[in-house]
């Protein structure tokens, strides 16, 4: 019993490990096409091989065994069970595998074979790959890439009789592994970055060697994707850990699929339309260590940064702070400016806003100093981030009167003694040229130097209607006077006698117009001005007159919105308590359609189109069958019968049947001038009528016998009347009387063709008097031609 379970489980198992043995209804005859090929520069082997066609019978998955191997020593260095499911429509399948020895140190080699269940196909034949050989030390790879705080393994081959004396990683000695023959191998830890040259690594000596770099994947993060100008983004992110890694070898950038500019480190700028709503950003930083991607979701026109603001100036007592925008896109944006002021140390911040603001107006300065002013800008309504700041615009300001002086007098007898105390330079207001005394007992002092005045409690002095004046009033104290109140104002408003100024109109879309003006100067001011009126018309109907009110809170710009396509004039005025004034000279503008709303038109009808032709296509190729019957039927071949002449009873003529079919009529005559004979080569079987003429296709006949003795010459052929043929031969002698003829092209209606029945020629003669062809054309139908071939001869009859 023990001898027969012996034998039997070596039975089972010789079934199960037959190379190519077949499972029930499953074939295995291993892979086909088996192809090998390698990269040195990734040290990687890649194979590829196809399924047999009766793989695909397999009912489950398909698994192959791969197999690298030494190839000196046949020693297995890798094997990996791959899994495939066979298809019925792919059947090649692919393999790659990453060698840690390089490829050059010895030669490798690859096989395959196929396992279902227990059941396994014979190994492919190998497929090698050939290692390097030197008469000299060489190490290898050659200038790789290594990360940071990975293994690396190196190797040496020697020359023919040499040996190996040491192996050096960046001048340190390593140990080594004798790999086969002359190769050695050694394991290196990169411990940390090379510097921005390569370490060496080498042999025998510093001659014979390679270098390695070794540094980082790409450690990008923080990706940001904003617009500056509102026509490109810009994307910005942290770059992270330094690679180590330069030249050719450093990180290379990619936005949305689209290389950034060389030498791109933080930032990326690509041009793109910024109204497309909410999209999403991916950057690809790429190295030769690996690749990442980051990516960021925004709406563009929410993330605006301004740039900054350019040419920024300032002056005056109460300075007036202008800039200019380099992007005219600025102009109809609103938004809220940031003012820092700084003067001797002290940091003032300041806020402003409106639709395009390019000025702005700083109260409460001190005369007489000096200020540094810059400004930076946001998007008020989707505010984001602030803008850039300015170059700063360093100016000083006025003069204005000193502040009162702090005196004491002294008397000393008959003399008095004046003292006080010198002003600071925030008390001067300016320089202090010199210091007037008064005695007496005048209780009202004015000087009118800049419309300033000291007044007491007497109204003594006289005033000018539309003139500003500054008011400062002092209390007469025993000490100094202390200043209660300073004011601006007119003794009587007027009607401003300046004009407004820059009134322009500047179309912003398809009904919308953008209004922008300069005010009336401080010194043609002859009134407080409360706001601006904004008159319009259409000129082709003057009564049209359409009114806009802007406060002095809003900058000078307006959108007027809602106004169609047509030409209008502009004017705008300053509303005082006085009544309105300082008329701006008028502008005309002459609104455009916009051609960007055709686009979505255009669009949307072209994609209907392409909907449309897409639909009739699918609808034409799943019914061409009918589509081809009813617009483009085959048309038939004319089909002569094997027999075509029948011997009619007593008549001596012979009838040609063929196939019904609808030919067009051409009608030939000819006339034969030889003795007596019509006579058609066949040319090995074939005769034909060939047209002399090039502008004429040519009409062959294909005859299996010659038709000789031919007393009369007078043949007729109507295709036409396929039903009823006629042909007239008198005298005439057919050998064989069954014989093929075929018409493989049509006449040019209208031309003419000559005909030569001739043992060697098949075109025809010149006429002569005694023999004539002529060529009728007659009219043609949809279904191919009819002709007729007349022969006359004149000639008696030739033995």
């Amino acid at each position: 019993m023990l001898v027969f379970l012996l034998w039997a489980s070596l039975f089972l198992s010789s079934l199960q490990e037959q190379n190519g043995q077949d499972a029930p209804g499953v074939q295995l005859s291993g892979p086909q096409n088996v192809s090998v090929d390698y990269d040195l520069k990734d040290q990687r082997i890649s194979v590829t091989w196809e399924d047999d066609p009766s793989s695909s019978r397999v009912p489950d998955k398909l698994i192959y065994d791969v197999e690298v191997l030494l190839t000196v020593n046949m020693t297995e260095v890798h094997s990996e069970a791959v899994d495939v499911r066979p298809t019925l429509t792919s059947r090649k399948y692919h393999w790659s595998w990453t060698s840690a020895l390089p490829l050059e140190c010895t030669s490798h080699s690859v096989r395959l074979r196929s396992r279902y269940q227990n059941y396994t196909s014979q190994w492919s034949p190998l497929q090698s790959i050939t290692g390097s050989a030197s008469s000299h030390p060489q190490v290898f790879p050659r200038s790789s890439v290594v990360q940071v705080d990975s293994n690396f393994t190196f190797c040496c081959i020697l020359g023919p009789g040499q040996r190996l004396e040491y192996m050096k990683y960046n001048n340190i000695l390593m140990n080594t592994t004798h790999i086969i023959d002359q190769s050695y191998a050694m394991v290196v830890h990169m411990q940390s970055p090379s510097p921005p040259s390569c370490i060496n690594v080498y042999c025998n000596s510093p001659l014979y060697g390679t270098c390695v770099y070794v540094g980082y994947p790409p450690g990008d993060r923080n990706l940001v994707c904003e617009t500056r100008d509102l026509e490109s983004v810009e994307c910005h992110w942290d770059t992270g850990r330094p690679t180590n890694l330069t030249k050719q070898r450093m990180t290379r950038y990619h936005l949305n699929g689209r290389a950034c500019p060389n030498r791109t480190v933080s930032n990326c700028y690509q041009t793109v339309r910024v109204d497309q709503g909410e999209r999403n950003w991916t950057l690809t930083a790429r190295n030769p260590l690996g690749t990442l991607e980051l990516r960021d979701t925004a709406d563009l026109k929410k993330r605006v940064r301004l740039l900054a603001p350019m040419e920024v100036v300032a002056s005056g007592v109460n300075a007036s702070v202008q800039w200019q925008w380099e992007r005219p896109q600025y102009h109809i944006l609103l938004m809220v400016c940031q003012v820092q002021l700084n003067h001797s140390g002290h940091i003032d911040m300041r806020n402003y806003s409106g639709i395009g603001l390019r000025s702005v107006v700083l109260h409460g300065l001190a005369p007489a100093q000096t200020y540094t002013v810059q400004v930076c800008c946001g998007l008020k309504q989707h505010f984001w981030k602030w803008g850039d700041w300015s170059e700063g615009s360093t100016f000083k300001t006025e003069e204005d009167i000193p502040e009162a002086l702090d005196v004491w007098m002294q008397i000393e007898g008959n003399q008095t003694i004046i003292l006080w105390k010198p002003l600071t330079v925030n008390q001067s207001h300016g320089q202090i040229k010199d210091y007037e005394v008064t005695w007496g007992r005048q209780e009202t002092i004015v000087h009118p130097p800049q419309n300033d005045f000291l007044i007491s409690d007497r109204s003594t002095a006289s005033f000018e209607e539309g003139v500003r004046y500054t008011l400062s009033i002092f209390a007469c104290t025993p000490g100094a006077p202390e200043l209660w109140e300073r004011r601006e104002g007119y003794v009587k408003e007027c009607l401003p006698k300046g004009q407004i100024q820059r009134l322009a109109a500047e179309q912003h879309g398809s009904d919308t117009v953008l209004i922008s003006w300069t005010g009336i100067p401080p010194e043609n001011q002859t009134a407080f001005i409360h706001g601006y009126i904004i008159y319009y018309f259409d000129t082709s109907h003057p009564s049209s007159m359409r009114i806009f009110n802007v406060t002095t809170d809003e900058p000078g710009a307006k959108n007027l919105t809602g106004i169609p396509v047509s030409s209008y004039r502009f004017i705008v005025k300053a509303l005082t308590s006085v009544g309105e004034g300082g008329d701006s000279s008028p502008v005309f503008l002459q609104m455009n359609p916009q051609t960007d709303q055709l686009i979505p038109v255009i669009i949307i009808s072209l994609g209907s189109a392409a909907c449309l032709l897409t639909l009739v296509t699918i609808l034409c190729y799943r019914n061409w069958k009918c589509v081809k019957e009813n617009l483009h039927p085959e048309i038939p071949k004319p089909v002569w019968k094997e027999e075509w002449l029948t011997p009619l009873q007593g008549t001596g003529r012979q009838i040609l049947y063929v196939d019904p079919c609808q030919p067009s009529e051409i009608d030939i005559v000819c006339n034969r001038e030889q003795s007596g004979e019509a006579v058609l080569d066949n040319n090995a079987g074939k005769g034909a009528l060939t047209n002399t003429n090039s502008d004429v296709p040519a009409l062959h006949g294909y005859y299996n016998q010659l038709l000789s003795k031919t007393t009369s010459g007078h043949f007729t052929f109507s295709p036409h009347t396929m039903g009823s043929p006629s042909s007239q031969l008198s005298g005439t002698v057919i050998q064989n009387p069954s014989y093929n003829l075929e018409v493989q092209a049509s006449l040019d209606m209208g031309q003419s063709v000559g005909y030569e029945p001739d043992m060697n020629s098949f075109s025809c003669p010149n006429p002569e008097p005694h023999n004539a062809m002529s060529y009728v054309p007659v009219e043609t139908d949809s279904w191919g031609y009819k002709f007729q071939y007349h022969i006359e001869d004149s000639s008696p009859l030739q033995e």
